[in-house]
């Protein structure tokens, strides 16, 4: 992770130097968008009161684990410390999804819901299907929404092999996909290409955690090369990827973030 994060930031380029107009009016919209919707403040709020929240889980961990801990009962201060992205991170999300007015979204890796809780914030007309593999993890979240009274957030328990095809069979379209879930190559292709003929021009899939690993990185790698992958944003954190036909020649961007620090949550 290490030489990935100085690798990353050798070759990145800042938001000033991304010559793509439409790169550049995507950045400017999100990851260089100041403003702090009223939104953030009850989530960010209850994410404190999880990082101090002690009482243990049972978790089923269907995909490749976490580096820091397998243990089967964990805390859920531990969950929210090791496995949840940070506050700049989810409101990416957040602003992400409201950019593109992605009316269909799928999370695969729902965890204890801070970021579901900002993709469903930024309108009430859109809808979240959020995949957990995890039961004890999934109740949690569930209790969360409905405090929150989101209903336009729809969970599923079980592994993404077996709901993923079966979500998307459910929606006309794929808006935004948010692919935090098993981080091994394989499945993450797998889910990629389940996803493929629900696209549009418009529709937006993040993944996370794209340097967690060698095979993260060779699945991201082979993602790009995809020939209905016309682009793709590098944040490090998240891969972003896009299918716009105006695009006629396949164009990569890594962009530097200053608020990420690699060492907060990899190392």
């Amino acid at each position: 992770m290490i030489l990935s994060s100085l690798n990353f930031f050798l070759k990145a380029d800042t938001f000033y130097r991304v010559h793509s107009p439409f790169v550049f009016d995507l950045l400017t919209h999100t990851l260089e968008d100041n403003r702090y919707f009223y939104e953030f403040d009850d989530i960010e709020k209850l994410r404190k009161e999880l990082e101090n929240n002690t009482a243990l889980l049972n978790i089923v961990d269907l995909g490749a684990g976490s580096k820091k801990s397998n243990d089967s009962i964990r805390s859920i201060k531990d969950i929210v410390n090791t496995a949840v992205s940070p506050a700049y991170q989810s409101m990416f999300l957040f602003k992400l999804a409201q950019y593109i007015d992605a009316k269909n979204i799928v999370e695969l890796g729902t965890s204890l819901g801070i970021s579901t809780l900002y993709l469903s914030g930024f309108s009430s007309k859109s809808t979240v299907h959020t995949l957990e593999g995890s039961p004890a993890i999934l109740g949690t979240a569930k209790s969360i929404f409905k405090a929150f009274k989101r209903e336009n957030i729809v969970t599923y328990e079980g592994s993404f092999d077996q709901y993923l095809p079966k979500v998307l069979g459910k929606i006309p379209t794929l808006d935004l996909c948010y692919i935090d879930g098993n981080h091994a190559k394989a499945p993450t292709l797998n889910y990629f290409e389940w996803c493929l003929p629900y696209v549009n021009e418009n529709s937006v899939l993040v993944f996370d955690d794209i340097y967690w690993s060698k095979d993260m990185t060779s699945a991201w790698e082979e993602v790009k090369e995809y020939k209905e992958v016309t682009m793709t944003v590098d944040l490090f954190y998240f891969g972003l990827v896009f299918f716009k036909k105006e695009f006629t020649e396949k164009q990569h961007f890594k962009v530097l973030d200053a608020r990420f620090k690699p060492w907060q949550r990899y190392i």
